[in-house]
């Protein structure tokens, strides 16, 4: 069952750029998993216990720790975009702790915000659309189409980085730029380019001829992650050509991340990586 959310606004409201934000909103959660209004009051993220595990407990603060804290983080292989020598992000993507999908229109209509461009020129995170414009592409050429997608459909499901969160030192639209730079952050830390590489598998000359023989297998690719962070990945795949790697997470206090053995199906079995055009 998903997760849905009902918001009773406060009277404070501002805008950036055209988009409406919210002050500090009263938070209540229906659904299959927590009734804020049953807890304690929110806790300052600098206040939170630090070694909360998601998915462990139902009675912490949704501000401490995430509450749909299975997350799956995308890392997407297209030749005709990104750095030769990277993954790029598709997304970061919380589920409910029984491995459920959330709704696809999101979490929280009224921060659906569809300017996220914006949103991130204003930030005060000087180099943050460099490096979504480098690590984050549209495959459709459309970066802020993508990103708003992203955020409206996940980003506003991490119940830490909803604005009741941060009381009275909420600045608008700061949980947007803590998203997207933590999902970038992440894919730095857990990059699967130079993982695969530190194993031999790198990308290869595009396939020629019905055999080919410059692919690998999904067991490679498999262990290769479990050599460099312990847990397996899930690999996917369109025919032979490789798509994306996905790596799934638990998350300690309110945001350290750290991997967990996949929930998902593989859609490979010999995998075609080849080289960037770009």
């Amino acid at each position: 069952m998903h997760l849905f959310t009902t918001l009773s606004l406060a009277a404070v409201l501002c805008t950036v750029h055209g988009a409406p934000f919210v002050r500090s909103p009263t938070l209540v959660v229906q659904g299959n998993a927590l009734d804020i209004d049953m807890l304690p009051p929110h806790t300052a993220p600098g206040t939170c216990p630090i070694d909360t595990i998601s998915c462990q407990r139902t009675d912490i603060d949704p501000c401490c720790s995430p509450q749909n804290g299975l997350l799956v983080l995308a890392q997407q292989w297209d030749t005709r975009w990104g750095p030769s020598d990277q993954f790029t992000v598709h997304g970061l993507w919380p589920d409910t702790c029984q491995g459920k999908q959330l709704p696809g229109s999101g979490c929280d209509h009224t921060r659906a915000y569809s300017n996220i461009t914006d949103i991130l020129s204003s930030s005060n995170d000087p180099d943050i659309i460099r490096d979504m414009n480098s690590l984050w592409p549209s495959n459709k050429g459309d970066n802020n189409w993508f990103w708003s997608h992203e955020w409206v459909k996940h980003g506003t499901c991490v119940t830490t980085l909803h604005p009741t969160c941060y009381a009275d030192s909420y600045l608008p639209y700061q949980e947007v730029t803590e998203y997207f730079r933590s999902i970038l952050d992440l894919r730095a830390k857990y990059n699967v380019y130079a993982a695969l590489n530190a194993s031999g598998i790198v990308p290869t000359e595009p396939e020629t001829g019905r055999r080919p023989k410059n692919t690998y297998s999904l067991d490679q690719f498999k262990q290769a992650i479990r050599d460099a962070w312990g847990v397996e990945p899930n690999v996917k795949c369109r025919g032979r050509q490789l798509q994306e790697v996905w790596l799934w997470f638990q998350v300690r206090g309110r945001d350290t991340y750290y991997p967990v053995e996949p929930r998902g199906q593989d859609t490979c079995h010999r995998i075609s990586y080849q080289q960037k055009s770009t």
